[in-house]
């Protein structure tokens, strides 16, 4: 039958619980015996609320522990995931992983950032998902190179419980031939439980240079680095048990008794081979317990030296771990300090820009309103001619440019001032007070005397008379009526100028209407500034209240005193424009808005 190249042999396999099937599976294989003795015990740590994963460009698992822990809570976000070495990308692939960013040899963040993927993370953002203690060359590397890293430990590894008893029992028994390691924390773990002397005994075969750098500083010499995979570990061990023949099936021959031989019988000397034999037996017991003495002192100093050199590491390895712990809370305190730093700067420079955007805002609105007053100032200026409202939109826009404060704001305040000093040089008119008098006097029109009213004149007798004429008796009242009434029949007057028209009723009821027109007429030339025709229907006016009310009446005297006054007021002038206030205002807005920001 042929024989195997690992026939009768016993290899212990230490990788965490869960992982180990599948070199034991290759070792049997082979023909070995494996040993399952899990060096690290995992223990999956409380779920913490995840970041913002959508921020991330890309999650680093650096181990199968890791993406058997931490990519079931990730996957849904989508975020591109990287594996350090095969086994952490076969893990990731069997949980659904696609386009796993790995290296093609090689199983160490070394490997991993030698890809040129990683080369270029300038402003990207990195979750490396790991256990608590994990390595800090990747985090600090891609730091470097400009990206942003943060981490998600989901696991502890811890020193196993499991019973040592078996292990050690078949390693006593000589069934023990080699020792994988896939991690330096798992051959810590072995130092603690075994010793150095057991493991110095045994060919350890390690999955990287680091671990077998840290296993010959603890004084194991026999250290192959067989690769990081289950593959490469069994390839390993064939090779180096085919180049060895079985030691153990040499030492179980048993070599042949020499045929006794027939000394001749020579008493003398016999009995100084026996004297000799005797001198030498004795010495030999006296160097034999002397250097038993010896070695035994010599045992018990190097188990002392050993057990002090292991408390010693063991102490050394708590101290790091606190000073790990310490550095990882450190870290986390920095990481979120810088964070809260980059959000008040970030709120800084919005609450700058608000600032601005407001202060912007305000000068537009304020610009837009004052440019709003000045043109319905100028509209009134140019259609009604009003002075006032034009001067004071330009008195108001200025004071809102005074309380504002900005030297940008100087050219236009220059040219507020010299329109409003413009303004000012205009002579007064009082609009309001000229339509005033006019409306009074056309509703003084219906009470105006005519100058021949067909009404007779008939004075009421005075009380006086009336008693006198009492006191005369009948024939003297008598008298007295009939020559009142003699007195009516003829009325002689003086009529210096053309004899006015007599008016029937309704002529002069047309008479007034016609007059009212004329003064309504005057009151809007007025406003419109027609001076022209304000003045030609003034005249009219006084042309028809000299030729038909009677100009002796106080009434009318007062109507032609007041029509004269109007008349000789002049209410046309060159009224001046504020366009050079409007475009100040204009031209500040586009040269504003041609500025970039």
């Amino acid at each position: 039958m042929e024989r195997k190249p690992l026939q009768g042999r016993g290899i212990v396999v230490t990788r965490p619980a869960g992982q180990a099937e599948r070199l034991a599976a290759l070792v049997s294989a082979a023909g070995g015996r494996p040993f399952l003795f899990p060096a690290i015990e995992i223990e999956r740590l409380p779920e913490r609320p995840l970041p913002r994963l959508e921020e991330f460009d890309l999650a680093v698992f650096v181990s199968p522990t890791a993406a058997e822990c931490a990519f079931e809570r990730i996957k849904h976000a989508g975020v591109p995931v990287a594996a350090v070495g095969g086994g952490t990308r076969r893990a990731l692939q069997t949980l659904g992983a696609r386009d796993v960013l790995a290296p093609e040899s090689g199983a160490d963040s070394e490997a991993l950032l030698a890809l040129p993927e990683l080369n270029e993370v300038a402003g990207k953002r990195i979750l490396i998902v790991r256990g608590e203690g994990g390595r800090e060359l990747l985090a600090d590397t891609l730091a470097a190179r400009g990206a942003r890293t943060d981490y998600l430990e989901c696991y502890r590894r811890m020193l196993p419980h499991a019973d040592m008893a078996p292990l050690i029992a078949a390693w006593d028994r000589g069934e023990i031939d080699a020792v994988t390691v896939s991690s330096s924390a798992s051959l810590d773990n072995l130092i603690t439980l075994l010793g150095v002397p057991r493991l110095a005994a045994k060919p350890l075969f390690v999955n990287h240079a680091r671990v077998a750098e840290r296993a010959r500083e603890v004084g194991i010499p026999g250290v192959v680095v067989a690769g990081s995979g289950d593959d490469e570990a069994a390839e390993a061990l064939v090779a180096y048990f085919a180049s060895r023949p079985m030691e153990d099936m040499q030492q179980h021959k048993q070599p042949e008794e020499p045929a006794p031989e027939n000394p001749r019988p020579r008493r003398r000397t016999t009995w100084l081979l026996l004297c000799a034999i005797l001198l030498s037996a004795a010495l030999a017991t006296v160097f034999w317990l002397d250097s038993r003495q010896r070695i035994g002192a010599t045992q018990q100093e190097l188990a002392r030296r050993l057990r002090d050199i292991e408390a010693d590491a063991r102490e050394a390895r708590s101290v790091a771990r606190q000073s790990e712990e310490a550095q990882r809370d450190t870290r986390a305190k920095l990481i979120q300090l810088e964070t809260r730093l980059a959000e008040s700067q970030s709120q800084q420079l919005a609450l700058e820009a608000l600032y601005q955007e407001l202060s912007r805002n305000r000068d537009e609105w304020q610009l837009a309103e004052i440019e709003q007053v000045l043109a319905i100032a100028s509209q009134q200026l140019q259609l009604a001619g009003n002075v006032r409202a034009a001067l004071l939109a330009l008195q108001l826009a200025e004071q809102r440019l005074a309380r504002a404060d900005r030297p940008q704001f100087t050219p236009i305040r220059r040219a507020l001032a010299r329109d409003i000093d413009r303004l000012k040089t205009l002579p007064t008119l009082d609009l309001a007070g000229m339509t005033t008098r006019i409306d009074n006097l056309a509703a003084k029109v219906d009470t105006l005397p005519l100058a021949f009213d067909e009404r007779s004149e008939r004075s009421p007798p005075a009380k006086d008379a009336a008693a006198a004429a009492d006191e005369r008796g009948f024939w003297s009242r008598l008298s007295t009526e009939v020559w009142s009434e003699l007195r009516q029949l003829v009325v002689v007057r003086q009529v210096g100028n053309a004899e006015p028209p007599l008016l029937p009723p309704s002529q002069a009821y047309f008479v007034r209407e016609n007059l009212k027109l004329r003064l309504l007429n005057a009151r809007l030339s007025l406003l419109a500034r027609d001076e022209a025709g304000y003045r030609e229907d003034l005249r009219t006016a006084q042309r028809w209240i000299q030729r038909y009310f009677d100009p002796r009446s106080k009434q009318t005297a007062d109507a032609l005193n007041q029509l004269k006054q109007l008349s000789s007021t002049t209410v046309s002038f060159e009224l001046p424009s504020i366009t050079e206030s409007l475009e100040a205002i204009r031209g500040y807005k586009s040269r504003r808005e041609r500025q970039p920001g």
